[in-house]
């Protein structure tokens, strides 16, 4: 019996020590082949990554991993010859705040449908996800079903992935990968990397009649909405570049059915912008600044530099009878007096001197303090006169009375004839102090008050509140400022202002001026809202800069306003009242008769002292 069970033992651990020893031998024999594969992937996408650094060049690395061996060589990022940044699956980071964002992102993935850790990829990737990137999935093409594959390319539509492709742990062998075309729809593309055309071709240089959804804000002249049978025509500055940026790159304009309704009303930029955020839109025809806002990303490359002022206007002209008023100023008034004194006396000391009757007495100083000359007064005034001309000095006088009474008297004439050609206009408003003292209102759209606060502060705000009125929708607003009614003011910006300037061209004189003393920002960039992660937002912003060094933004704004006049929105009707000329009346002399009042009262006056002195005497 102890010897069976000996036999027994025996047996079974002579048994186990073969098993041992095969499985030894097998993992001996297949060791090389694992390393060999490893290698073959590893040369395999060295050739792959230097055929994408030849098409176009990067500088470094991102690459994201769960464990090391997800990119099937463990020792990868060893290959690489530029800097790199590595994450795994706890780790987060801003890549575009690290460094430079022209790089190759490299995803390691062991499961296909593993989209937590593709929208942990998508995060990392903030703000560059337009950036080529390159998927390594850890299983041979053969395990992979091509509903799996599809369904990667549809996470990575998700999170707005536009250069993708996918390689397979045997990669090296195959020669196969896939990239996907989401324009018009998704296409999941099967490739040969001996094939010469591009790794990453241009997605964006035809998209195919894709549908670019805008909501458009309609406000003029930026934008503007009309209907032409069942079709939707976009018009405006901002309506001239997206359109002509869609029919560059083959879109199809469309308005998502949830703003159909807005096509009658304008909209504000807080609803497109948080249109933009929560992707019901692609791009927001609109234009407002991002100085407001935290995140510059939500904005593409500025379009237009723009003042805040204020439209104000014209004054009036002054009435007839202020000439007799302000013809001569104060100055001018006080020179005439001294230079015809001083002629008076000059002219009675050369009297005296010629009679020998000069002497330093009462008699004399009382001639010095009043002078006044009849002969020489009415030489003044151009009058016929008694000249006494038996002396050189005495010519001299003359002439000279009647040489400064000829300026006068052309003086005269003159101003009179431009006041009653073209009058003087009013003081104009160069304070909002101005503007309270003229008892005049500054229309204002209720969503620009957070503007003018933003831009001048609380305190401006509350100071000059009772210089505003408040339209409460921004339709009713624009509608004031084509109505251009002149008992208000009107808040307006420097893109708006040529418009109604060309309109008032049209009139026989202009109703309104640009003041350029009562702002509210000297200078802000305007820009069109967009989707932060957008894969169009480069694409817009190299087009705007073309279009602006070309000429077309300017090309655009020019035609505007005709564009306006065959819409509808205003036409060329004058809008100003004519001024007829009508001779003067006697009403417009009431100034006149008083002066000449006050004067014959104070002559008057002074007689009845002479008579009183007289006979008191």
């Amino acid at each position: 019996m102890f010897y069976q069970l000996i036999r027994v033992l025996c047996f079974v651990s002579s048994w186990r020590l073969g098993v041992i020893n095969a499985n030894f031998q097998y993992n001996l024999e297949h060791f090389p082949v694992l390393q060999n594969e490893t290698a073959n992937f590893s040369r395999g996408i060295s050739d792959l990554i230097e055929r994408i650094q030849t098409e176009r060049a990067f500088v470094s690395y991102f690459l994201l991993r769960k464990h090391p061996a997800d990119c099937v060589d463990e020792q990868l990022p060893t290959n690489f010859g530029l800097p790199f940044m590595q994450l795994n699956e706890s780790e987060r980071s801003y890549v575009r705040g690290t460094g430079s964002s022209f790089l190759l992102a490299i995803l390691c993935l062991r499961q296909l449908n593993d989209k937590d850790f593709m929208l942990k990829f998508s995060a990392d990737l903030q703000h560059i996800r337009t950036r080529r990137i390159l998927v390594i999935h850890n299983k041979n093409l053969a395990q992979s079903t091509h509903s799996e594959i599809e369904t990667f390319f549809r996470n990575c539509m998700q999170v707005k992935f536009l250069h993708v492709i996918l390689v397979h742990r045997d990669f090296a062998e195959t020669n196969i990968f896939h990239s996907f075309n989401q324009f018009p729809d998704l296409q999941v593309e099967t490739r040969d990397l001996r094939a010469t055309t591009p790794i990453y071709p241009n997605r964006l240089a035809d998209v195919a009649k894709k549908k670019l959804r805008v909501l458009v804000d309609q406000i003029e002249p930026i934008t503007m909405l009309y209907e032409i049978g069942d079709k939707l025509i976009l018009e405006g500055y901002i309506g001239y570049f997206v359109k002509t940026f869609a029919l560059r790159y083959n879109f199809v304009l469309w308005l998502p059915d949830e703003y159909e309704s807005s096509i009658k009303r304008v909209i504000s930029i807080e609803e497109i912008r948080q249109a933009a955020r929560n992707d019901s839109i692609d791009l927001g025809a609109s234009l407002s600044t991002p100085q407001k806002q935290e995140n510059l990303h939500e904005y593409i490359y500025p379009v237009e530099f723009f003042q805040w002022l204020t439209m104000l206007p014209v004054e009036p002209h002054m009435e007839t009878y202020y000439f007799f008023i302000s013809i001569f100023t104060p100055t001018t008034l006080v020179g005439i007096f001294v230079i015809t004194w001083c002629l008076c006396v000059v002219y009675v000391v050369q009297l005296k001197l010629k009679c020998q009757t000069l002497r330093c007495n009462r008699q004399f100083w009382l001639l010095v303090l009043m002078p006044w000359h009849l002969d020489l007064l009415r030489g003044l005034l151009n009058q016929s006169t008694d000249m006494r001309l038996n002396s050189a000095t005495r010519r001299i006088i003359f002439i000279l009375v009647f040489a400064l009474g000829g300026a006068l008297n052309n003086f005269f004439s003159t101003k009179m004839v431009n006041w009653l050609t073209l009058p003087p206009q009013k003081k104009p408003i160069k304070s909002f102090e101005d503007v309270t003292e003229r008892n005049l209102q500054i229309q204002i759209a209720e969503p620009d008050i957070a503007e003018i606060k933003f831009y001048r502060g609380e305190q401006f705000w509350k100071k000059h509140a009772h210089n505003f009125k408040v339209v409460c929708r921004y339709d009713e607003f624009l509608g004031n400022i084509r109505n251009m009614d002149t008992r208000y003011g009107y808040l307006i910006d420097s893109l708006t202002w040529p418009i109604i300037a060309q309109r008032q061209m049209y009139f026989k004189h202009p109703l309104f001026r640009l003041s350029e003393s009562l702002y509210y920002t000297k200078g802000s960039l305007l820009s069109l809202p967009i989707s932060e992660n957008s894969m169009y937002k480069d694409l817009l912003s190299e087009f705007v800069m073309r279009s602006r060094e070309s000429g077309l933004l300017g090309y655009w704004y020019s035609r505007t306003f005709y564009t306006m006049v065959s819409i509808g929105r205003f036409n060329f009707t004058d809008l100003s009242t004519n001024q007829i000329h009508e001779m003067l009346t006697l009403k417009e002399f009431e100034w006149v008769w008083i002066a000449y009042a006050v004067g014959v009262g104070f002559s008057g006056l002074v007689f009845i002292l002479e008579c009183i002195w007289y006979y008191k005497v």
